[in-house]
């Protein structure tokens, strides 16, 4: 009877539980950001292909009502894994051709109705489905294999399909064990705005006039920029920052006038092509942001911290600093701290300043410029913070902000204030946040904006937002 009484007491529990109250609108919501959160774990992990996404189905599946509002809630249902066609044998070795995944395709292609679709490809691309993709509204195309595919159009009813070409491509190379090269197809980037790629070189043909912004990561030949430019006349935005370049290309003497990149971020190991790139005859006019970085992508390859000097890059220093106004440090050892005051003096227009995680420590001490002073050198003499600098963005600090106070107090109380801003730092005191924080919108950018995607922006909160919903199931269970 003990046992009787405890389960009812549990089940009224789960029907008085204040998700329960929730409205339709806010559960879609929180029903959206678990979706994204599995969508975003797959661009952290790259080390196996993606699975199709469980949480639309699990939530569609905890209750009547549940069901109801996740049918009625199309973005859960717009990221499609394309089906795929699968071989297996009889006693008699005759081979039988089955289908897996196309009926769950059919009905996300239903439940997400009109809105633009991300559709992704797990598997060698040979091996997909026949099925007309070409009539699908595809927004964003994954493709976890590219190598090894001619990805020229095919007429419907032929062996392979094609696709049509989407806004958003991501690239890749599904074997991990070599780094390899592959020219994009004019009519899969012919209306496409951005390219991420992963782990693998391409070739893009000239006059891809409409691609805007490219992403590079995982393993890279080489940082061929002029390349690239030509190729690209009208991209404004190019993120390196993550990618592992294996060697060091040497490229040609040609003059070249990009007048359409304002964004650049580069791994500080690629600091000598970039000035290569530039004493060849690479013009940058409109390049307003420049980031460098130096991520682990590799454990068994890290580059040093980059030694900055003006005399070690000529080129660099001569050109970006006419331009420049935003600089972006990222990664714990992407700059040494004399480099870092280097950089600062040296890029004189600079406005913003966005450091990130393990580089936030070395960018305060050189915006201090707090020498250790000889005995009698009086403290007025140290050396102020460059007059130019209006915002300082801290990205993605673990810490609670102890240890940077006085660094913060020293540049906050300067002649000249900077605004400082807090970006993804949960762990800040509160009285930190309030004595230095500014409330409205900031100009920095997110830590993974350029990274892989759209949905790969907010992982933290919405891994978090997952687990209440975990949390929530089991109490209504």
């Amino acid at each position: 009877m003990n046992n009787i009484q405890k389960d009812i007491v549990a089940r009224s529990k789960g029907f008085l539980h204040p998700i329960r109250r929730l409205p339709a609108e806010i559960l879609q919501q929180i029903f959206e950001e678990c979706v994204d959160a599995e969508a975003a774990e797959w661009f952290i992990d790259l080390t196996r292909p993606p699975t199709p996404l469980k949480s639309a189905t699990r939530i569609a599946g905890t209750c009547r009502s549940w069901r109801t509002i996740a049918q009625q809630t199309p973005r859960m249902w717009n990221r499609l894994r394309a089906p795929i066609r699968v071989e297996s044998f009889r006693s008699n070795k005759e081979i039988i051709h089955s289908t897996f995944g196309r009926e769950a395709f059919c009905e996300s292609l239903r439940l997400c109705g009109s809105i633009p679709l991300e559709v992704t490809i797990s598997i060698d691309v040979s091996n997909l489905e026949e099925f007309n993709f070409m009539s699908l509204k595809i927004d964003r195309l994954n493709i976890y294999d590219i190598c090894h595919y001619d990805w020229t159009p095919h007429p419907i009813g032929t062996c392979r399909p094609s696709f049509p070409s989407p806004r958003h491509l991501w690239v890749g190379n599904g074997d991990r064990n070599y780094s390899s090269t592959h020219m994009l197809s004019s009519s899969l980037i012919s209306r496409t705005t951005t390219i991420t790629v992963h782990n693998i070189t391409v070739t893009i043909p000239e006059g891809s006039n409409l691609v805007t912004q490219l992403v590079l990561c995982g393993e890279q030949y080489g940082f061929m920029l002029t390349s690239l430019l030509k190729s690209l006349p009208y991209l404004t935005e190019l993120d390196a920052s993550r990618a592992l370049v294996l060697y060091q290309s040497v490229q040609g003497h040609r003059a070249l006038t990009h007048q359409k990149l304002k964004h650049l971020r580069i791994p500080a190991s690629c600091m000598q092509a970039l000035e290569e790139s530039l004493a060849g005859g690479i013009q940058l006019p409109s390049l307003s942001y420049f980031g460098l970085a130096n991520h682990s992508v590799s454990r068994s390859k890290r580059y040093d911290p980059l030694h900055y000097t003006p005399a070690s890059f000529p080129s660099v220093s001569a050109q970006l600093p006419t331009t420049v106004t935003h600089l972006d440090v990222h990664g714990e050892h992407a700059v040494t701290p004399s480099s870092a005051s280097s950089l600062i003096e040296t890029f004189y227009k600079i406005d913003t300043i966005s450091t990130y995680g393990g580089a936030v420590d070395v960018i305060l001490r050189a915006l201090c410029r707090t020498r250790d002073m000889p005995e009698g050198e009086k403290p007025s003499e140290k050396e102020s913070l460059p007059r130019s600098i209006q915002a300082l963005h801290i990205h993605d600090y673990l810490g609670d902000g102890e240890d940077l106070y006085p660094a913060l107090h020293q540049i906050y109380n300067d002649t000249e204030p900077v605004e400082i801003f807090f970006e993804n730092c949960p762990n800040i005191l509160p009285t930190i946040r309030r004595e230095f924080t500014h409330v409205g919108t900031t100009a920095g950018r997110s830590s993974h904006e350029m990274l892989g995607g759209e949905q790969a922006q907010h992982v933290g909160q919405t891994i978090s937002t997952k687990s209440t919903i975990r949390g929530s199931l089991t109490g209504l269970a």
